[in-house]
């Protein structure tokens, strides 16, 4: 299964301009407030500094529980909801999510009620599911059109995008990529547009349209870089190795996917790591290493399985029996077969 471009981060409450330490290390959040613990997690988050950010959310909540302040209790439940998303917990995450809609429901405050929403669509996105990924990022985008916040139009249209795109739907995905994009340019929101310069190079990868993705991929790259956002860059140099595999430059793709890898671990994306892992084994059966490709098949499906990712396990366990099957094995190639 490819890497495929990254869902778009949502800022939960975030303070932007918000004058915040450079160094978790150095911050202390006994002497901050809640909202500057929320706005600076987010930070933490939006870089992949994920252990980091998830002390400063914990403060947060507890500071917002102490407060009787139901506000900053909602955006730390929906923060901490995302992380356990990205960190492949997706259990845990729709947990915190329905946690937060709740407080935000009886809240009357339904711009984050419309966070939320997209927040539970990408964790079910994640999981295969797309009739309900779909269904909350409408009830998303219902919520920003009224209030017509075009950042958080931008980030609805890229979500919708990204299921389109997993559909199969290439022309709505691009309409939808593009309505993202026109917004994020419009507003100066580098990370949204890096994001669905990625999304855009995904569909015209699949299309085969090669030089197209490569020069998105290559544009999203530029700002990822630029922004110091790890696991962007990661995506973009998972993406670049997707489309030198498929020119068939093995080497290239290889060296871009164990870039992508080494980030993704650094940082704890487990989910990504194993996309990454499978990636790589793609490299290494078709340079003929077939022992390799074995091995980052098996450690692909190992996290994916640990995770409950079935949609993405599913995938691995095909690609081993095909793999089995090729080598003559018929027995494993057959259990791994109807277990997929």
């Amino acid at each position: 299964d490819d890497v495929v471009a990254q869902l778009i981060l949502r800022a939960l409450g975030a303070q932007r301009g918000t004058e915040l330490p450079r160094n978790p290390e150095e911050a202390d959040p006994e002497k901050m407030s809640a909202k500057e613990c929320g706005a600076y997690g987010e930070q933490l988050l939006d870089t992949g500094q994920w252990q980091a950010a998830e002390r400063f959310f914990f403060a947060q909540l507890e500071k917002g529980e102490q407060a009787c302040d139901p506000d900053q209790r909602c955006q730390a439940a929906g923060a901490l909801g995302r992380l356990c998303r990205e960190r492949g917990d997706f259990r845990q995450a729709m947990a915190l999510y329905q946690q937060a809609l709740s407080l935000a429901e009886r809240q009357g405050d339904r711009r984050l009620m419309g966070v939320i929403y997209d927040g539970i669509g990408s964790t079910y996105l994640m999981q295969g599911q797309y009739p309900q990924a779909i269904e909350h990022y409408r009830k998303g985008l219902e919520i920003d059109e009224a209030a017509g916040d075009e950042r958080d139009l931008a980030a609805d249209y890229g979500n919708l995008g990204t299921v389109y795109l997993q559909q199969g739907d290439f022309d709505r995905a691009i309409e939808a990529y593009e309505k993202s994009l026109e917004y994020s340019i419009r507003i100066g929101a580098d990370q949204l547009s890096a994001n669905q310069y990625n999304n855009l190079g995904e569909v015209f990868r699949r299309q085969g349209r090669d030089d197209r993705a490569v020069e998105m991929y290559h544009k999203s790259l530029g700002i990822m870089l630029r922004l110091g956002n790890q696991q962007g860059t990661a995506q973009s140099y998972g993406s670049l190795g997707t489309v030198h595999g498929e020119l068939g430059d093995l080497d290239a793709a290889q060296r871009m996917y164990q870039k992508a890898l080494e980030i993704f671990q650094r940082i704890g994306d487990v989910p990504n790591a194993a996309l990454t892992y499978g990636n790589l084994a793609i490299v290494h059966k078709q340079k003929g290493e077939v022992a390799r490709a074995l091995e980052y098949y098996e450690k692909s499906l190992k996290i994916k399985e640990r995770i409950g990712d079935r949609h993405s396990a599913a995938n691995d366990y095909f690609n081993l029996g095909a793999l089995y099957r090729d080598l003559g094995e018929r027995e494993q190639a057959r259990a791994h077969l109807e277990k997929a």
